[in-house]
């Protein structure tokens, strides 16, 4: 079955023959001409791929194809050590060092989505949530009709490398428990071509939600649900293999966290596996 992809590293589909999913964050504008040899290296100490990303025009770096930090948060990330990675094999279910902390036992997560959104979004966020919270997690998600943890915004995102931007995220859990604060999911008509059903946009904000909660790619070494093509490095964020999870899976493998996806909302029983893990 043909594979839509979710990457970057955030949320791209890209919209071409394959598409790109998993960035977040407004069109870049700039191009890799007027990137500097600093900036690069700042990158690449931050542990990520210094050939694979972009400046917008905002100012902020568009990494692996769907992560958008500022400078300030590439200068946090500099030069942490990751050597406490632990990874089994090449394709595993993985989450990142700074996983949402639960100090007394539990903890409600609020999500907002603004307006600006075709009304099958607003459903899609319910059923996303529910999905999560069916499985009795010490987290669990309540939509509120603003000012969340997690926002989820809407924005025209574009185009980038000859495909659609269908999202893009701030990136992951921070150091003191807090998940990340949500992602833009872009409301462009070549956006909404593609997310044109419930079920789709329901696929999409569960992927992203994961990330925010510090989920990474399930094949984030290789990207295999993309095809060939360039993986994603742990890097400082880390890369922590989930115990009882596969140690080989394929590009067919119907994870909710593989890069690219199929355009399915569901989590498979090793999804399940890898949230009751973690929390």
């Amino acid at each position: 079955m043909t594979r839509k992809t979710l990457h970057r590293s955030v949320l791209a589909l890209a919209i071409a023959g394959s598409f790109a999913s998993c960035q977040k964050s407004s069109l870049p504008e700039t191009t890799n001409n007027l990137i500097t040899a600093d900036e690069k290296a700042l990158v690449a100490a931050a542990g990520f791929n210094s050939n694979w990303f972009e400046k917008t025009s905002s100012g902020d770096y568009l990494i692996e194809g769907d992560i958008l930090l500022s400078k300030a948060q590439l200068k946090d990330l500099e030069g942490k050590n990751p050597s406490n990675n632990f990874i089994v094999a090449d394709e595993e279910h993985y989450r990142t060092f700074n996983i949402v902390a639960t100090p007394t036992g539990t903890r409600t997560i609020t999500v907002s989505m603004t307006s600006g959104f075709p009304t099958y979004f607003y459903t899609a966020l319910d059923k996303a949530i529910a999905r999560y919270n069916s499985y009795s997690l010490k987290i669990n998600f309540q939509k509120v009709s603003s000012g969340g943890d997690i926002v989820v915004t809407a924005a025209n995102l574009g185009t980038s490398g000859g495909g659609c931007i269908l999202g893009q995220a701030s990136g992951f859990p921070d150091a003191n428990g807090n998940p990340s604060k949500g992602f833009t999911l872009s409301n462009s008509s070549c956006a909404t071509s593609y997310i044109n059903t419930e079920e789709k946009a329901d696929e999409v904000i569960a992927h992203e939600m994961g990330h925010c909660i510090g989920f990474r790619h399930t094949d984030y070494k290789k990207r295999s649900s993309c095809g060939p093509g360039a993986g994603e490095t742990a890097g400082s964020i880390g890369a922590v293999y989930i115990p009882g999870t596969p140690t080989n899976v394929s590009g067919s493998y119907d994870s909710w966290m593989m890069a690219c996806t199929n355009g399915k909302a569901n989590f498979n029983a090793d999804d399940v596996i890898a949230l009751q893990q973690v929390y």
